[in-house]
C-alpha cells in the first residue's frame, strides 16, 4: 500500500541514512537529548500488546515500578491495573507515579485512596496559574527495575485496550531494554522531582538486554523528551529530520495540525521529490480537531502527499518511518498541543529491521484506510473547506 521508490545503491542508501543520523546526534548534544547504543527493542502493534506489556512489567518486577500516564480511567482496565500495582507494593515493590492531573479527572478519588505513592502533575485549582493549565503531562511510560520500559500511545483505559469489545482506539508502542534505560530512568526522576516527589535512591546499572523472538538487537536508541531537551525540543527534532529526509517517510499520527512553518517545510520536502504518506483518523474523537487538520489536505495533496483516513477505530498511534532504518514511536502529536505545551516522550530506533516491521504494521492500516485523491478533494462543497479554514486559525491552541 505504501510507495515503493526507487531504489537507489545500496551504498546511496547508507550514506542518506547516516547523514541525517549524524544530524540528529549533533542536535541531541546540543539540546541534551541522550542517545544509547547496544538496546533491544519490541514494537507493540496494538492498546492490547501495550498493555499486556505493562501488567507483565509490573507482575515481574521486584524492586521498582516508575510510571507516568495522562489518562487513567476508573473503569475496568484503569482498576485492573491499579490492583496489580497495589499487589506489587505488598510485595515489598517501590511504586511512583506522576499522573496528569486533568486527563485523569474522573479517577482522581480512586487513585488518591488507593495508597500508592503518586504525584499529580499541575493539579487543577484556583492556585494554578492559567498558563499553566493547558501545560499537561501527556507521557505513557513505564519503567520496571530500570530494567525494562514501555513507551507508547496508548493510556489506561478500556478505550484503548483492543481485548474489550467495542474496539475504539488504535494505537502503536515500543518495550525497550538495555542501556537506554539509565536515561528513561533520569528521565522519569525529573518529573517526580518537579512535581513535588522525594529524590529515589541512586540508579543501578540497567543489565544487558535479555531480547528474544521478536525483538530487535542491537540498536541505538535516541530520547526525545520535552523533559530534558526543552518544551520545544521535539517541535525542532521533527522539522530536522523533515528538513533532512532524502527518500520517504510514513507517518501515523492522531492529531495532525502543524504550524505554518511546520506545514511550509513539509510541502516543500514532498516538493523536493520525497515520498509522503500520512495516515491520519477518518473517524476522530475531536471533531473540531479534524477540521483543522483536515484545513491542510489541499496543500499536501497538490504537493503529491498521499493521505490515508483510517475507517472505523480511531487512529491514535504516534509513529514514522524515516527513509529505511528509522523509526520514531512516542506520545507525541503533531499539533500544537504536543509541540509548544504539553510534556511529551519520543523514541527515535536506529534499526532497518524495525523500520521494515513498522512499514509492515503501517501497510495493514493503509489497508484499513480510504485514500484521498485531489479531485475528489476539490469538489468538496464550500461551506465545509470554510469551516474547516476557520478551525485551524486556532492552530496554536489545538
Amino acid at each position: 500500500m505504501l510507495r515503493r521508490v526507487i531504489q537507489p545503491s545500496a551504498s546511496s542508501i547508507r550514506r542518506r541514512a547516516a547523514d541525517l543520523w549524524q544530524q540528529l546526534q549533533r542536535f541531541g548534544r546540543r539540546h541534551r537529548l541522550p542517545l544509547a547504543d547496544g538496546n533491544a527493542v519490541r514494537l507493540l502493534h496494538s492498546g492490547g500488546e501495550i498493555l499486556g506489556s505493562l501488567r507483565t512489567l509490573i507482575d515481574q518486577a521486584r524492586a521498582t515500578v516508575h510510571f507516568e500516564i495522562y489518562h487513567w480511567a476508573d473503569d475496568a482496565t484503569g482498576r485492573d491495573l491499579l490492583d496489580r500495582l497495589l499487589a506489587a507494593q505488598a510485595r515489598g515493590v517501590r511504586i511512583r507515579g506522576v499522573v496528569d492531573h486533568l486527563g485523569s479527572w474522573d479517577a482522581v478519588g480512586m487513585l488518591r485512596a488507593s495508597g500508592l505513592e503518586l504525584r499529580f502533575h499541575h493539579p487543577i485549582g484556583p492556585r494554578l496559574p492559567w498558563r499553566l493549565w493547558q501545560r499537561r503531562n501527556h507521557r505513557k511510560l513505564l519503567i520496571a527495575d530500570g530494567a525494562a520500559a514501555m513507551v507508547g500511545s496508548a493510556n489506561w483505559s478500556d478505550e484503548y485496550n483492543d481485548e474489550i469489545p467495542p474496539k475504539y482506539y488504535r494505537d502503536l508502542g515500543l518495550e525497550v531494554e538495555g542501556p537506554v534505560l539509565r536515561h528513561l530512568e533520569a528521565d522519569f526522576r525529573t518529573s517526580w522531582l518537579r512535581t513535588g516527589g522525594a529524590a529515589p535512591g541512586p540508579m543501578p546499572p540497567p543489565p544487558p538486554p535479555r531480547g528474544g523472538p521478536g525483538w530487535h538487537v542491537p540498536v541505538a536508541i535516541q530520547v526525545v523528551s520535552s523533559r530534558t531537551g526543552g518544551s520545544r525540543a521535539l517541535r525542532r527534532h521533527f522539522l530536522l529530520i523533515l528538513k533532512q529526509l532524502r527518500r520517504r517517510i510514513c507517518i501515523a499520527n492522531a492529531y495532525f495540525i502543524p504550524d505554518p512553518q511546520f506545514l511550509r517545510v513539509l510541502l516543500r520536502m514532498a516538493r523536493r521529490g520525497v515520498a509522503v504518506d500520512l495516515i491520519t483518523p477518518g473517524v476522530s474523537d475531536h471533531p473540531f480537531v479534524q477540521a483543522a487538520s483536515r484545513a491542510t489536505f489541499g496543500r499536501l495533496l497538490e504537493a503529491g502527499v498521499r493521505i490515508w483516513e483510517r475507517r472505523e477505530r480511531v487512529l491514535h498511534a504516534k509513529a514514522a518511518v524515516l527513509d529505511e532504518d528509522l523509526v520514531l514511536v512516542g506520545t507525541a502529536n503533531l499539533d500544537s498541543a504536543s509541540l509548544r505545551h504539553n510534556l511529551e516522550l519520543n523514541l527515535i530506533v536506529r534499526s532497518a529491521t524495525l523500520a521494515a516491521a513498522l512499514r509492515e504494521t503501517l501497510e495493514q492500516e493503509c489497508a484499513a484506510s480510504s485514500l484521498l485523491s485531489r479531485q475528489e478533494w476539490r469538489k468538496a462543497p464550500a461551506c465545509r473547506r470554510v469551516l474547516q479554514r476557520v478551525a485551524y486559525l486556532f492552530w496554536w491552541w489545538l
